[in-house]
């Protein structure tokens, strides 16, 4: 049975005022489910990470939430990335 792997916010996401309430890692798909207190837009990144918590890998959605707002989002990784090496992953904004 494969192992969940944990989905946690950077700092960039919660200092916007967003908040998770669940994830779903499976294979190269990963679900969270955020929740914003003010409008956020921006080019959200999920980042997939090794057990050295170096950067393995990522992928990107644009996220345009207007103030009290919640959205499913999905990210997909390519098929490039070593998932079996990815032991978390980390939702941050692309530094502008």
């Amino acid at each position: 049975m494969e192992e969940a792997k944990s989905v946690t916010l950077g700092t960039s996401v919660l200092e916007k005022g967003l908040s998770m309430t669940s994830s779903k890692a499976d294979k190269s798909k990963v679900e969270v489910y955020l929740i914003t207190t003010q409008s956020v837009e921006g080019e959200l990144l999920a980042k997939a990470l090794n057990v050295k918590g170096q950067e393995i890998g990522r992928t990107k959605q644009i996220l345009n939430l207007g103030k009290d707002d919640a959205k499913l989002i999905t990210f997909t990784f390519d098929a490039s990335v070593n998932l079996d090496a990815v032991t978390r992953y980390m939702l941050d904004f692309r530094k502008k």
